[in-house]
């Protein structure tokens, strides 16, 4: 029998710890934004009514420097929840020499991975709308041997056109294959995952039928505020699956339980 591998494609160096971070953010930062707000509201109406009753002139710095501590904290929020402010984030890094892909696939790599994972988090504990963590794994995995590549480029292609527009998908180690699903009304998560292990077996060698079993999890997101424990919740499910050895496993890919208050 095959054994396991063990899944420790979630655990970064001590200098990678703010990825699986909390999708919620610092608390003075959410305190700074109705105090940034509330602060230039009352400058700009008290310097409005200076100049309607022909008092002294604006206070140009002080109008100034509580619209720059207004913007920049919702700066924050854009750069943290929008898509401009994702492509930003990747030009940053990339400039700072981080690798986001994956050498063998082009894929999102893991850290590319986790950042996108805790951005979708924090849009569905602030709207309200489900998603499902998807993980891909192949038992027997040690025997691909020579058909290695050949099965990355196929499974890389297969899995792509499984997905929906919105979907996101990487590539963590191996065989594991992680995929970011939304529920939609003509396509729910579980119904993605059964083409995603439809595609998964379609790249698997005919020679190796036999040898390689594709197997799949769907773990619904329950409103966890820690990116880690959402991953390890993903791994318990990927883990269950491959001790069963076939088909694919569902843990609650519907709607959160938790709303932003």
């Amino acid at each position: 029998m095959n054994k396991p591998q063990s899944l420790n494609i979630f655990l970064f160096p001590s200098s990678e710890t703010t990825e699986l971070g909390s999708v919620e953010s610092p608390p003075a930062l959410r305190i700074m934004r109705p105090l940034s707000f509330g602060l230039w509201l009352v400058v700009f109406c008290v310097q409005a009514v200076s100049v309607a009753s022909g008092g002294e002139s604006v206070s140009w710095l002080l109008l100034g420097l509580s619209t720059a501590l207004f913007a920049g904290v919702h700066l924050q929020y854009w750069y943290e929840d929008s898509e401009q402010g994702r492509r930003f984030h990747h030009a940053v890094e990339r400039m700072r020499g981080r690798i986001y892909e994956d050498d063998q696939t082009g894929l999102p790599n893991s850290r590319h991975f986790v950042f996108e994972l805790r951005r979708q988090m924090m849009r569905s504990v602030r709207n309200g709308r489900g998603f499902a963590l998807v993980l891909t794994d192949v038992i027997g995995w040690d025997s691909i041997g020579a058909h290695e590549r050949e099965f990355l480029h196929q499974a890389t292609r297969a899995l792509r056109q499984s997905l929906g527009d919105g979907d996101f998908l990487g590539r963590l180690q191996g065989p594991v294959f992680a995929a970011i699903v939304l529920d939609e009304r003509d396509c729910s998560a579980a119904e993605k995952a059964d083409a995603l292990i439809t595609a998964l077996g379609s790249a698997v060698p005919l020679d190796m039928a036999t040898t390689l079993n594709p197997v799949v999890s769907v773990t619904g997101y329950q409103g966890e505020l820690e990116v880690r424990d959402f991953l390890r919740r993903g791994q318990r499910d990927l883990a269950e699956n491959r001790a069963r050895g076939s088909g694919p496993i569902y843990n609650d890919p519907g709607r959160i339980l938790r709303k932003a208050s």
